[in-house]
């Protein structure tokens, strides 16, 4: 017995010290991927300090889908530079009163930004011109997407090549109806929506868009459209009519290069050696607008503390009553607390500007978020980017002056609740659900039961105070008739313009002129005021929790449906929304519209 008893002794002691080993040998693997990591990081800090002394002559601005809000330090381990929209609106106002620079090369084929962000970056090309600088375009596919920047430029040069094209064309719009899909697998999905328009969920339960949402979606591209080919026609001096006539026809589709150049689409056919040659630009006088912000911006402050401070705070993706985790892309009670903490640390804070790109989500946690906005003892201006229609629009009633953009999003007054279930699919696949319940209505949450029309009401009644709430919200903050609000209520969505013709919004403005509108309004306008960003932190250990997550995330077939398959994405990612959230009432606007 004993010599079995020292054997298992033996065989624990193995086993314990085998893990031993192999932990300390995972941590000691860790600390120096870390040592080396941040040596690599010192070193390239120290390399891109020695270029500062180098002067460009231009910029090239290639931004593609950037980031309002950021975590600080969540570019961990990746190849993408934490850089946020802010950060290039800076960085445009630096290179606007740097002597050194001649001009901006805006690179066509790049870019790929929203219509609303188009439509404030214009403005900052503008007063850069101003400044004696030369904007030029430069690309092979000329499209929508980036023409509409292209045409406030001194000059427009494209690639000479049959290759090339300019494809200007009118709008087209289609979204994923799965109700099919849906059917098939046995789920019914329980939509229940307060406001004739307040289409979120339709997707689930019909095969074709309503004829309310089609008239909402035709008026915003309409409305839009009209816009661009105005904008076109007056920045390239052409014909409106004419302009009109040639993209409706299909005239200007896929147009070739040359023929853009006769019809002054474009100014000249060089390659991309032969401009520069021309503007005599070599590798050490340019550099593109990530570098120049590296190099130029990153480390400077905007004014000074002393004379007062207006801090900016993001709220950026869909509102979630619980993120899990997730610090990125969301909006939650608890990120909005803490970066409201962390504005009121700052030195002489004299106002906040909340800056909002949310189609909402979590009608609960939309309404926590107005409350910890409105006990705020300094003045909050909103500021609408791309959205802020449904939850957005709702947090955005805590601001005292609220401003959008014309192409903004906004509205979507309404409330929404869905409950997924799955009686049928038990049917199909031969299962059955076996349940004990006592009390009425205590089986509206079983994924099993069908929802009865008694149930139903009752949600109907509970989501009606919730819309009332929600109207309230916007009645006080905006100073409308009830009985007025509620012809633009009713989940209407609006475009910002539209929005300020009917008094949901203040104004048009973009974020920097709604950080000088409140600048003016507090009076400090004619000192030298500092403008403060509040971002998070991410820890060490959040770092990896995320680094895991992401490795988990693509091995899920969603993930690969989402990069594969047009509009998976958005549908995927509007039902994780309406799972998350089952029987509870979501102000949510699940749509992204590619305005031009």
């Amino acid at each position: 017995m004993k010599f079995f008893d020292f054997i298992k002794k033996f065989f624990w002691f193995t086993l314990k010290e085998t893990y031993s080993f192999f932990l300390k040998l995972t941590l000691l693997i860790i600390l120096i991927f870390i040592i080396g990591f941040s040596t690599v990081a010192i070193l390239d800090s120290k390399l891109n300090g020695e270029k500062v002394k180098k002067n460009n002559d231009y910029v090239l601005f290639n931004v593609s889908d950037v980031v309002e809000d950021k975590v600080i330090g969540s570019d961990f381990l990746s190849d993408k530079k934490d850089i946020s929209y802010m950060d290039i609106l800076q960085s445009l106002d630096a290179i606007k009163n740097d002597n050194s620079i001649k001009g901006v090369i805006l690179s066509l084929d790049n870019i790929n930004l929203s219509s609303s962000k188009i439509e404030e970056l214009t403005k900052k090309f503008l007063e850069i011109k101003q400044n004696n600088k030369k904007i030029y375009a430069f690309g092979a596919y000329i499209t929508n997407a980036n023409y509409k920047l292209a045409s406030i430029a001194d000059e427009i040069v494209a690639v000479p090549s049959a290759s090339a094209s300019v494809n200007l064309t009118g709008y087209n719009y289609s979204d994923i109806y799965m109700k099919g899909l849906l059917d098939k697998l046995g789920v019914d999905m329980e939509v229940v929506r307060i406001g004739n328009y307040k289409s979120y969920g339709e997707n689930y339960i019909s095969n074709q868009m309503s004829p309310e949402l089609k008239s909402e979606l035709t008026r915003i591209f309409e409305n839009r459209y009209q816009k661009f080919v105005t904008d076109i026609s007056k920045n390239r001096n052409i014909d409106k009519n004419a302009l009109n006539d040639d993209i409706v026809s299909g005239v200007d589709t896929n147009l070739s290069i040359f023929d853009a150049r006769d019809k002054k689409l474009v100014d000249k056919l060089e390659h991309f050696s032969d401009f520069t040659k021309r503007l005599n630009i070599k590798e050490d006088n340019v550099s593109d607008i990530y570098d120049y912000y590296e190099k130029k911006v990153k480390d400077t402050k905007v004014g000074n503390g002393s004379n007062g401070t207006i801090a900016v705070i993001y709220a950026e993706g869909s509102i979630l009553y619980d993120a899990s985790g997730v610090t990125q892309g969301v909006i939650t009670p608890d990120n909005i607390t803490q970066k409201l903490e962390k504005a009121m640390k700052t030195k002489n804070l004299m106002g906040i500007v909340l800056r909002v790109n949310s189609g909402g989500g979590s009608a609960l946690a939309s309404e926590v978020i107005y409350q910890e906005l409105s006990k705020i003892n300094v003045p909050v201006y909103v500021s609408m980017s791309d959205m802020a229609a449904s939850g957005g629009y709702y947090i955005s009633m805590s601001g005292k002056k609220v401003f959008a953009d014309n192409a903004t999003i906004t509205g979507s007054i309404g409330v929404v609740s869905m409950v997924p279930k799955l009686y049928n699919t038990q049917n199909k696949l031969g299962i059955s659900s076996n349940s004990i319940s006592k009390g009425k209505y205590s089986d509206i949450d079983n994924s099993f039961t069908p929802l009865s029309e008694e149930s139903k009401q009752k949600l109907v009644q509970s989501m009606q105070q919730t819309y009332a709430e929600f109207k309230s919200r916007v009645t006080n903050n905006r100073k409308i008739d009830e009985n007025v609000l509620e012809n633009y209520a009713q989940g209407r969505i609006w475009l910002g313009d539209e929005a300020k013709n009917i008094h949901l919004v203040d104004g048009i403005a973009s974020l920097d002129e709604v950080i000088k509108t409140m600048a003016k309004d507090l009076g400090i306008d004619k000192r030298d005021y500092a403008v403060e960003n509040i971002y998070l932190e991410e820890d060490f250990m959040t770092k990896l929790q995320m680094l895991t997550s992401k490795v988990s995330e693509k091995f899920k077939l969603s993930t690969e449906l989402k990069e594969k398959i047009p509009g998976a994405k958005t549908a995927l990612e509007a039902y994780d929304v309406a799972l998350a959230n089952k029987n509870k009432p979501l102000y949510y606007l699940p749509y992204k519209l590619e305005l031009y």
